[in-house]
């Protein structure tokens, strides 16, 4: 496993509420790390290990009654804290099996959504809370799902496609969207911004057709944070739209990509299903050009980042090697990114 790919100390995406069922484990992989996934008897998620500490079994394979897993190859059970409960086989009552305990990773439910915080020491997790993410909206609002897609490819090149610019002319041509006939020069103005970047707030660009039906004053900022989440923030008069895109690595090969949405517009609410079919479809032709990538990748080409099209993408690895030295050497975090007005063409 590429150590180096993954960064660890940082809250990963791991899918909206409504994914996740009382009475029923998910087993997922995140940065490469086993972890089962369940709701305890008060409805609030829990995330552990996904080994039973025995012969290593998947707990997510055992069975699960809303307060105890029981392993399916031995018996043994567990709490929803990681606590081992009892061992059925065992005829010496004295051992205290408590003692056993399988790893309980910190995790939180956001506004509707289930993060996991990846350590980079396990006994070390006593400052996760002081990393969660800021998700903009009032703590007793709940984000609508839109799609969760995985991507053939890295952590690195998914953040890389997420932010970069200048793809969105090629790739999201619509009718809804702009026309690579329509190409004009942008100036954006960017400030670094706690573990990451933001492009400071602004009219949005007039060859962009979705935002032309937004009246009122429209301004939006879009805002990227480690380890790979995006945030745009359209506000319009007192009112507002939150668009978050979050990229939680699978493995070395795979990245899962969700997109989440909330508007105190009201009107939106009601042309809900056919504004997520429309993000659907805009996210699955960023699918459609990855899967092209990886196919382009397997033969090892030489890769280049080139101008200001490309600098914030350069400024992801200047922040991802910012953030792992500061996790390795137990210092602060200081953000490398300085502000500067970036120019391009899309």
């Amino acid at each position: 496993m590429n150590e180096s790919l993954f960064l660890k100390n940082l809250w990963y995406f791991v899918m909206h509420g409504s994914k996740l069922e009382k009475g029923k484990l998910q087993g997922r992989e995140i940065v490469g790390e086993k972890i089962v996934f369940g709701r305890d008897p008060d409805g609030k998620p829990f995330a552990l290990r996904d080994n039973c500490p025995h012969r290593g079994v998947p707990l997510s394979q055992g069975w699960y009654d809303g307060k105890e897993i029981q392993c399916c190859y031995h018996g043994w059970r567990f709490d929803t804290a990681g606590t081992c409960l009892g061992i059925p086989a065992l005829f010496d009552e004295k051992f205290n099996a408590s003692k056993i305990k399988v790893f309980q990773y910190p995790v939180r439910e956001i506004n509707g959504t289930i993060w996991v915080y990846i350590p980079h020491n396990k006994l070390q997790i006593a400052d996760a809370d002081e990393r969660l993410p800021d998700l903009l909206v009032p703590k007793d609002k709940d984000f609508l799902h839109v799609e969760t897609v995985t991507m053939p490819a890295d952590i690195d090149h998914s953040v890389i496609g997420l932010i970069d610019p200048a793809h969105v002319t090629f790739v999201h041509q619509s009718w809804y969207w702009r026309s690579a006939k329509k190409l004009k020069l942008k100036e954006k103005k960017f400030e670094p911004d706690g573990m990451g970047f933001k492009m400071v707030r602004h009219a949005p660009s007039s060859n962009s057709k979705g935002y032309s039906v937004l009246k009122g004053g429209t301004s939006t900022e879009i805002n990227f944070q480690l380890p790979g989440v995006r945030t745009e923030h359209i506000k319009v008069g007192d009112r507002e739209i939150v668009s978050i895109t979050c990229l939680t690595p699978i493995n070395e090969n795979e990245t899962e990509l969700n997109h989440i949405f909330y508007t105190s517009i009201s009107v939106i609410k009601y042309l809900w299903w056919p504004l997520r079919f429309l993000g659907k479809q805009f996210i699955h032709q960023d699918l459609g050009v990855f899967r092209k990538l990886n196919e382009g990748l397997q033969s090892k080409p030489t890769l280049m980042l080139l101008g200001e099209p490309d600098a914030q993408a350069r400024w992801y690895f200047e922040l991802k090697r910012a953030w792992s030295m500061s996790v390795q050497n137990k210092t602060p975090f200081v953000n490398p990114v300085e502000g500067k007005t970036l120019h391009w063409i899309t």
